[in-house]
Parts: structure tokens; sequence; C-alpha cells
């Protein structure tokens, strides 16, 4: 099997992960570089946000010449933004053409410029999986003709439990860590409690979002630390004791990645109460939920003082996300037998 993946978003956990994963379990396997065709600088992030341009023009051209010298039994256009509904079209003639989104195209998010295209073009695909249970409809009524629920996952190379030295404790300790995007939302008001609450809280984000959003007085009494990706944060999430996990309004979110990766790195996981996680884990088993501040106060402050309950549940979070395949390597092989079923 020859597979082309195609470039559309930008850190090592999309694209890249996938590529690595499907070379392993023996796929053959090119990553097509987007980005490298639009122009540089300031230039290339205005086209790459008006989506429009001689960049654009030139990498649509490209990716099409790409294919028609691989031929690929299958390309994946990776959020798909940059293809408009002629160029997968075109694909089509070559290869079969299926799509994966990590972010909501939908809901409220449906209008916005990164998407004019995306839309539009939905009917030309071959396949196409969602991220969460509500695209997958909303990907059917767009005249998908394939379409599976494919859901986030952790990475065995990078997301498994640490043992730190006595310095990176020193540096990444604390009763309570969230490492994630602010928004205004519901989070902002968990936060907030929690630091009044008197808990020690780590919080790795984009600080000025941050301050932008929380109030002054919390800003104040908590370690703000900017975003920390790949080892760092594995190190920040293994040295704290629980790690707080919320779910974008703005994107419909009822897991997220990180709602494997954090128990994949065996540390205790409080997250936000849906339907979906309590269904994925055992409530008090193998994670722990609130859908209140007083409930997430309740339980922060239970299991603080309950270690020996609180590593139990951690570990059996652990033993979950390995046992029943939350890997990206399960991830590949559903995708690869969703791909290819839906092409015979």
């Amino acid at each position: 099997m020859r597979v082309l993946v195609v470039q559309g978003a930008f850190e090592d956990q999309y694209e890249p992960a996938w590529c690595r994963a499907l070379k392993e379990i023996g796929v053959e396997v090119t990553l097509f570089p987007s980005h490298n065709y639009t122009l540089p600088g300031l230039l290339g992030r205005i086209e790459r946000r008006l989506l429009a341009g001689p960049g654009i023009s030139r990498l649509r051209m490209q990716l099409v010449r790409q294919v028609k010298r691989l031929r690929p039994d299958f390309t994946l256009l990776y959020q798909g933004h940059y293809f408009n509904y002629d160029t997968v079209m075109e694909l089509k003639k070559m290869t079969f053409v299926t799509g994966y989104h990590n972010d909501d195209p939908f809901g409220v998010n449906h209008g916005i410029l990164r998407y004019r295209h995306f839309h539009r073009a939905l009917p030309a695909y071959d396949g196409f999986h969602g991220y969460r249970t509500i695209n997958v409809s909303e990907l059917r009524a767009a005249g998908v003709p394939h379409v599976q629920l494919l859901l986030p996952y952790f990475r065995p190379w990078i997301d498994y439990p640490r043992t730190l030295s006595r310095d990176e404790l020193g540096k990444w300790s604390c009763d309570i860590c969230f490492a994630g995007h602010i928004e205004p939302d519901r989070r902002i008001d968990y936060l907030t409690q929690v630091v009044r609450g008197g808990f020690d809280l780590h919080l790795y984000t984009h600080v000025d979002r941050a301050k932008r959003f929380l109030p002054v007085d919390v800003c104040k009494r908590i370690v703000l630390n900017e975003v920390v990706l790949g080892g760092h944060y594995r190190k920040a999430l293994c040295a704290s004791r629980i790690a707080l996990s919320f779910y974008s309004l703005s994107n419909r979110d009822c897991y997220t990645r990180r709602s494997f990766e954090i128990p994949a790195c065996g540390v205790f996981l409080l997250s936000e109460r849906t339907d979906e996680m309590c269904a994925l884990f055992q409530e008090g088993v193998e994670a722990e939920y609130f859908s209140t501040s007083d409930e997430l106060l309740d339980k922060a402050r239970y299991y603080l003082q309950h270690d020996s309950e609180r590593r139990s549940i951690a570990q059996r979070g652990h033993e979950k996300v390995t046992r029943a395949g939350h890997d990206i390597y399960s991830r590949m092989k559903q995708w690869i037998e969703d791909v290819t079923a839906w092409r015979s």
C-alpha cells in the first residue's frame, strides 16, 4: 500500500505522527510538505490565512504533480483547507482521496475564512474521518460518501510514565497542572476557583491570553508558563499529582488528545465530565470527572489527601489506554481498514 499524507497542520502530533506510525506498521508513506510551497515570511502567513495567492496556486499544482508521479493508492488531505473542489476532483482521477480534520469545521466555526474552500470541496472527497461523533453526521450531510469516526490517540514513543530527577521535580512538581490553550469559556471559572481555593497550580499555556482572560489576582498566585511541548510537556504532566482536562466549546469537544496522553503518562486525570469520556474511562476507577467548580475542588482536595487512591486510578487509567488500543498504531490500523473497505 502506498499512501501520500498531505500536510495541513503545523505540529508533530499530527501528520508526522501519522507518517511514523504508518511506516512502522509496514505502509509505504510519503509526507507532502504543503507549507513549503507558500510564500516565505509575512506574505506566506497572509496567503495561508486568506487561502489565496501565488503560493496557494503553486501548492495545489505541485500536489497534483506529486500524485501523478507517485500514484499513491490513497491520498490523505489532513485538514484540507488549502484545497478547493477542482483540486480534489483532479486528484480523484489518480488516487483515492480521503480527509481528516482534528478541529471542528462545523458549528460556530462553519463560516470562518479558513473553511471557505473546505466546505465546497467536501462532496468531491471519496471518504473522510471525523474527530468527534457530531462531525460524522455533518460530513455525511455535506455529501461525503464514506465517513467514519477516528478518535484521537497517544504516541507510545513519547507518552509514557517518567521517573524525574530531583532537579526536574524541583522545576516541574506541583499539586495540579493544566497544559493547554486558554479560551474565555468555563475553564476560566474552573481555574479561578482552583487558585482561590488555595491549590498549587502550574499553568502551561499562552501567557498573554491567560493574562487577558484570568483575573489579575489569579495570575499573581499561579506558576504561569508558556506552552510546553515534547518531552517538557510530558515531564510537566509526570511531575504533577493531578492533571486537569477541559473541553473547547467552540470546537464542541467531548474529549481531546490529552484525554489519552495524560493516562498514557501514568498521571491522574481529572476531567470535565462528558458522556463520551465516561464511556472511555470508568469514573472513579480509571479517571475522575467534574461538572461544577465545587465538584472539581472537592475531588482535587480529596485525591491530594489520598495518595494511594489517586495512584491506583492513575495506574488503571494507564492500563486502560494501552489495553483498549488508544495508541496511534491502533488508530492507523483502523484508518487502513476503513479506507481499504471504502475503495473496494
